[in-house]
């Protein structure tokens, strides 16, 4: 369900790329490492800001190891809470981002599965569970940040595709692939 085709069509903001904005989410995801940060990037009247989450998912290992299998090293969760707040404050989810420690920035199956619902019936495609929400993951290593994608579902092909990757280096990002506009 990942695809590495870049969408000739796909636009993004690229106020979602101030420098600002990516330092405080990268270094929240570095200060995490070497398990798997997150948080949400919030658009309230065309402003962005980078909302920090905790971690649930060794919470809720703790709790069910067979339901939550995976330890915060290699999974995410975020309190559903924080999408209601969010929306009461009158802002919308623009982006839910996380880190994979160690392992690079690709969209993982355990990420399409969290990011998607099965369609209507068996034959059908699966759908977005957060529509108009891209996902932005951010390869960390023990030294920091090193790159990230971000990722958008095509309803068209029921997949997630690549819209922009970015590298990081020394507290400096480049658009390295995709379209801002």
């Amino acid at each position: 369900m990942y695809s590495r085709i870049y969408m000739s069509l796909v636009e993004v903001d690229k106020n979602l790329f101030q420098k600002d904005l990516l330092d405080k989410a990268v270094a929240w995801l570095e200060a995490a490492y070497p398990v798997e940060g997150c948080g949400l990037i919030l658009e309230k009247d065309g402003a962005y800001r980078f909302l920090e989450c905790e971690n649930l998912a060794d919470k809720y290992h703790a709790l069910d190891p067979e339901q939550f299998p995976r330890t915060a090293r290699h999974f995410y969760i975020i309190d559903p809470i924080e999408f209601m707040r969010a929306e009461d404050r009158g802002e919308r989810v623009a982006v839910i981002v996380h880190s994979h420690a160690d392992v690079g920035d690709y969209f993982s199956d355990e990420d399409i599965a969290a990011a998607t619902i099965p369609g209507p019936t068996a034959a059908d495609p699966p759908e977005a569970a957060h529509p108009g929400v891209d996902f932005l993951v951010v390869s960390t290593r023990e030294d920091g940040a090193d790159h990230a994608k971000l990722f958008r579902f095509d309803p068209n092909s029921a997949t997630f595709v690549t819209a922009v990757e970015l590298a990081i280096k020394d507290g400096n990002y480049a658009i390295e692939a995709g379209s801002l506009v």
